[in-house]
């Protein structure tokens, strides 16, 4: 009997250490979907905010040469680490003209690691917040 349960607690405790650290295991890596070899510059009129954890995102209508608009997608730091650079929801705010400083999805599509953002009047925000991100470029 003490067998018996002595595996039961043992698989319960492997059990609950995998669901532990599952989160930790989900997280990626800036090299996992970013490439360093592909910065971007853009600017654009913010169309939506989203400050959650573990990423938050900041999506952006650019018009490109031939008059089209595509709504890009920029990942950048936590909530917390935005506050603490002085930025908040009201900054980038529906409407508001930004500049986007950063490297290119590797998927191709219109997605992006921010590193910088540039706010009306010129008040650049260091966003990016991943260790191996390359360092911040702005302009």
């Amino acid at each position: 009997m003490r067998r018996k349960l002595f595996w039961i607690a043992a698989a319960g405790l492997a059990a609950t250490a995998v669901t532990l650290s599952a989160p930790s295991i989900a997280h990626h890596a800036f090299a996992a979907e970013f490439d360093s070899s592909k910065p971007v510059t853009i600017d654009g009129v913010v169309t939506k905010a989203r400050f959650v954890n573990p990423h938050s995102w900041i999506y952006v209508d650019v018009r490109g040469r031939d008059g089209k608009v595509t709504n890009w997608g920029f990942e950048f730091g936590t909530p917390s680490s935005l506050r603490a650079k002085g930025l908040d929801r009201a900054d980038v705010a529906f409407g508001t003209k930004i500049r986007v400083n950063g490297f290119r999805a590797k998927n191709g599509g219109p997605f992006g690691y921010a590193t910088v953002i540039v706010l009306p009047g010129g008040r650049k925000v260091q966003t990016g917040g991943a260790p191996d991100a390359p360092r911040p470029t702005g302009r």
